[in-house]
């Protein structure tokens, strides 16, 4: 008769058989302490104002200065270009005439005025003439004199404005104003210039970025422009975000531009570091310790159990979270199945 072989079963203990297929988990103990983050963002070199130059003064352009040329510098209060002045040198000439007319009217007003007295007393009865009665004159005189005192001020500031000039050292960034141009005072755009050390940079942002660096106003920044590192400072922040990117806009002051001898110009493409702001009270984990969602995950008890810590951004030591109750270690990388509930074999990260 045929015995056919016979199946031997090996029996294994439940809890022998879990603990031999434990996945390992490297974790670390995180300790409180103060910490600072930085954002990277990309912006843009702006300048605090682009002026459009328009003229005061209406007339033939006579003269317009080499250095009033796109690219050009000038200082401030240098003759960019100047207007025909004859008209306004006859004004001139005619408002001061107008001021020798009313100092003389004066002079015989107050001339006549001192004569009266004696043409009071050969009048019999007190009969008084018309030509002696100067109650007011000598006032009304006065102020004809003040006022064309006041139109050569006037004459003059008119004079004046056919220099055109700048209040500011500064760079022209486009003109296309020539000798015989016509030009009307108020109307007439002969160029736009901007101011030397006026720059400012302009970095979008997101909201979060945003309020994890308050209070932003005032923290520094470093901005790298064509391989040159300025140090820059928060200066304002947008009252509104960005209805297409949702993002709001920070905007940085340059710092002692004064003193630096190679400045970006407008237009260049910048990369932007935000310190923020020195947090007491928070746990500086690797960036591996991150988990979807910005969640992490605890060991405890032996099983793996996901939580999301409070997020502030990440500095130069790694990712900067609120603390919180680390329970047996954060896990840091990945784990075999990771899953809520899982039984791990936590190891200390640095023992891997």
């Amino acid at each position: 008769m045929y015995n056919p072989p016979q199946q031997e079963f090996l029996e294994l203990d439940s809890d022998t058989a879990r603990r031999s297929v434990e996945p390992t988990a490297a974790v670390v103990q995180p300790r409180a302490t103060s910490a600072a983050h930085r954002v990277a963002l990309t912006g843009t070199v702006t300048t605090l104002g682009n002026v459009v130059v328009i003229p005061e003064a209406s007339g033939d352009v006579v003269f317009v200065s080499e250095k009033f040329r796109a690219g050009g510098a000038f200082a401030a209060n240098e003759t960019l270009a100047r207007i025909d002045t004859t008209e306004y040198d006859i004004g001139l000439a005619v408002a001061k005439l107008d001021v020798e007319f009313a100092e003389a009217h004066l002079k015989e007003v107050k001339d006549r005025h001192g004569r009266s007295a004696e043409y009071y007393a050969t009048q019999p009865n007190g009969t008084v003439h018309p030509w002696p009665a100067l109650d007011g004159a000598i006032e009304k005189a006065e102020v004809m004199v003040k006022t064309a005192r006041h139109r050569v001020t006037l004459a003059e500031i008119q004079l004046d404005q056919t220099r055109i000039r700048m209040p500011f050292d500064g760079y022209v960034q486009s003109t296309g104003l020539g000798v015989g141009q016509i030009v009307d005072a108020g109307s007439s755009t002969i160029g736009h210039v901007f101011p030397t050390h006026q720059l400012r940079v302009r970095a979008q942002i997101s909201t979060f970025d945003l309020n994890s660096l308050q209070p932003v106003i005032g923290q520094s920044a470093s901005v790298v422009a064509d391989g040159r590192t300025y140090h820059t400072e928060v200066e304002r922040v947008s009252r509104v975000v960005d209805l297409e990117t949702r993002l709001a806009s920070l905007y940085l002051r340059v710092l002692d531009q004064e003193a630096l001898e190679v400045l970006p110009p407008p237009g260049t493409f910048v990369d932007v570091s935000v310190q923020g702001p020195t947090r007491d009270g928070v746990f500086v984990l690797p960036e591996a310790a991150m988990q979807l969602n910005a969640s992490v995950w605890l060991v405890d008890d032996g099983e793996l159990a996901a939580f999301v810590p409070t997020s502030r951004g990440f500095g130069s030591g790694g990712w900067i979270v609120d603390a919180f109750d680390a329970r047996e270690g954060v896990v840091v990388g990945s784990v075999a199945g990771a899953r809520e509930g899982l039984a791990v074999k936590s190891v200390p990260a640095d023992s891997r």
